[in-house]
């Protein structure tokens, strides 16, 4: 295989009011991501945290500051990354929670995407205790890759995914966009994406080599028509 290049998005908040261990999360992911054996960069996103972020000075992270977190929401963070790893020559992109530490099985995961026969057309997850169901929710690897048949109730969780340069250059938008931020600002926007893969032909795998631990942490609250509602 040669040297591939990965590209991670990981969106991020911290606040007294909706996320006061915003710290300890960002600072144990980007520490976490160390175990990864390819090139790699992180994007991190700062979505308007009203506290300062600890300190996240390695040479593989990018701290990009979102002003106003309700103008775009999370999909919008979501897709500023990904094309700033497409256009940074990323073959493999991960998209993740801040709530996740990495483990090595990080490795195999992105090795299996890249080296998949439908890695142009597919997206992939993890399995971890952090799922409410479906079959990506177990506590251990169960190396098994196992496909998602079109099956509305049981998609990748947005937790963790991930994907190649090519299946971003097959599903993104007319806008270049690939994930809906127009219609889905925050909740829903991954379950939108499979639908609109799967309409069009793509598929879903979840590789069960890698297992990433998740917290679920659901304290990052926003303001939509005067109304809280958790993420």
């Amino acid at each position: 295989m040669k040297n591939i290049k990965i590209g991670i998005v990981v969106t991020t908040h911290f606040s007294d009011e909706y996320r006061p261990s915003g710290d300890v999360y960002i600072k144990k992911y980007s520490e976490s991501t160390k175990c990864i054996n390819y090139p790699f960069k992180l994007y991190v996103f700062d979505n308007a945290s009203s506290k300062k972020l600890p300190n996240l000075d390695y040479d593989y992270v990018e701290i990009i500051r979102v002003e106003d977190q309700f103008l775009r929401g999370l999909s919008g963070t979501w897709n500023d990354g990904i094309i700033s790893a497409v256009n940074d020559g990323c073959d493999v992109i991960i998209v993740s929670n801040d709530d996740v530490e990495l483990n090595d099985t990080i490795n195999l995961f992105i090795s299996q995407i890249y080296s998949h026969e439908f890695n142009d057309c597919s997206i992939y997850g993890p399995v971890s205790n952090g799922i409410l169901s479906g079959c990506q929710r177990h506590n251990a690897p169960t190396h098994q890759i196992t496909e998602l048949t079109g099956n509305f109730s049981n998609m990748v969780n947005g937790f963790l995914f991930g994907f190649t340069r090519e299946f971003y250059n097959r599903y993104r938008m007319e806008d270049g966009n690939l994930i809906d931020e127009k219609n889905y600002p925050w909740g829903g926007n991954e379950e939108e994406l499979q639908k609109r893969i799967w309409r069009a032909g793509g598929r879903s795998f979840v590789l069960g080599d890698c297992f990433i631990y998740h917290r679920k942490i659901r304290g990052w609250k926003r303001l939509q028509g005067g109304k809280v509602h958790d993420h």
